[in-house]
């Protein structure tokens, strides 16, 4: 799919759904699972709050704030106003004729979101009309999204080359996203924590690596605006047989949602092939909440759909639909256990982004 093609797809649901125009707003804080309708309807990811308007005819006008970055916005039959205030900028553009749709008011902050309901009181909600239109990625959207693996697979590497013995948490973070910088990400999204049990993973913090942890890592670079992600586990020393078996059992499970994943089934099916190995092994308890809610997720910044790799999502999967497909999971044996993978659907089935799927690393002492 082209950019085109996707505004053309947007316009037609408009038309079906009556809109003479859309406005999407974003506030220009970029987030892993915040859907930004501006960068979908434009591909500008913004500094600040920005808005677009989209006329059923096609006619798009982005309001740019700061000012001073409207010249980095400029595209084609795009037409950009630059403005000190993103609801002042919009009030100029729209004359209160017709039916107009809203995007973007739920994620967006009380000051604009009501600001902008005042301006617009008979709007409607039109989120679908951008994000479901969006859940089949651009043929440029998925060239961001290899590069953006190649970057993650590359940070990886390198975690595994300076994690020792000694290292705090906070200094291997802050090298993984330096180093995913200078391989052209705009930023790494990185959860990383280490114990010698884990309940889970999270943000990292000062503790000093020590012979026996585990290492649990999700590495989420953004290259261009698109994001991907991968999961990892990391033995500092070397994994005792159980461990070993148990991180297996969890790829297993990941290999089987891979493969679930096919075109004209739903999400849900994806979930519950993963729960199934699990299950099968005596671990239904912890594949449900409180435990676990999820097995994955959609990848933005701009379009989350597909959504959640998830039991009750029932969105029917597609051909260029990218997500992440990761059975992250706790077993009381060994901890909470990561692995996942970055997948783009194809005719043929969901296929990994990764030049190398999850396997158990071991940093050796």
């Amino acid at each position: 799919m082209t950019f085109e093609e996707r505004l053309t797809e947007i316009r037609r649901r408009m038309d079906a759904q009556g809109l003479d125009r859309i406005v999407a707003v974003h506030d220009g804080a970029h987030f892993i699972e915040k859907p930004d309708p501006v960068l979908v309807l434009t591909g500008f990811k913004s500094l600040g709050p920005c808005a677009v308007v989209l006329e059923r005819g096609g006619r798009m006008t982005l309001v740019v704030t700061p000012a001073w970055d409207a010249s980095r916005a400029a595209r084609p039959g795009l037409h950009v106003v630059p403005a000190g205030d993103v609801v002042d900028g919009l009030a100029g553009l729209l004359d209160g004729h017709g039916v107009t749709g809203s995007v973007g008011l739920a994620a967006a902050p009380f000051g604009i979101a009501q600001r902008l309901t005042q301006l617009v009181p008979d709007a409607k909600p039109a989120d679908d009309t951008v994000f479901v239109a969006a859940a089949r990625k651009t043929d440029t959207e998925i060239a961001h999204a290899r590069e953006a693996t190649r970057i993650a697979e590359l940070g990886f590497q390198r975690l595994l080359e300076i994690a020792r013995p000694g290292v705090t948490e906070d200094e291997l973070a802050v090298e993984l996203r330096w180093h995913s910088k200078s391989l052209g990400a705009e930023d790494n999204f990185v959860l990383m924590c280490a114990g010698p049990h884990n309940k889970a993973v999270a943000p990292s913090h000062g503790r000093r690596l020590q012979a026996g942890d585990i290492i649990v890592v999700e590495l989420t670079p953004s290259y261009r605006g698109q994001l991907v992600q991968i999961c990892r586990t990391i033995v500092v020393g070397e994994a005792s047989e159980v461990f070993r078996n148990k991180y297996a059992l969890v790829v297993d499970a990941m290999h089987q949602g891979i493969k679930a994943a096919q075109p004209g089934v739903p999400m849900a099916r994806v979930c519950q092939a993963i729960n199934e190995v699990l299950e099968a092994e005596g671990y239904g308890e912890f594949c449900h909440p409180p435990h676990i809610r999820r097995r994955g997720h959609g990848l933005g910044f701009g379009s989350i759909e597909p959504g959640d790799v998830a039991l009750d999502n029932q969105t029917i999967l597609e051909p260029d639909m990218l997500f992440m497909i990761h059975p992250n999971q706790y077993l009381p044996e060994t901890g909470y256990l990561l692995c996942g993978e970055p997948v783009l659907m194809t005719a043929q089935g969901a296929v990994p982004l990764t030049v190398q799927t999850a396997t158990l690393a071991e940093i050796k002492l």
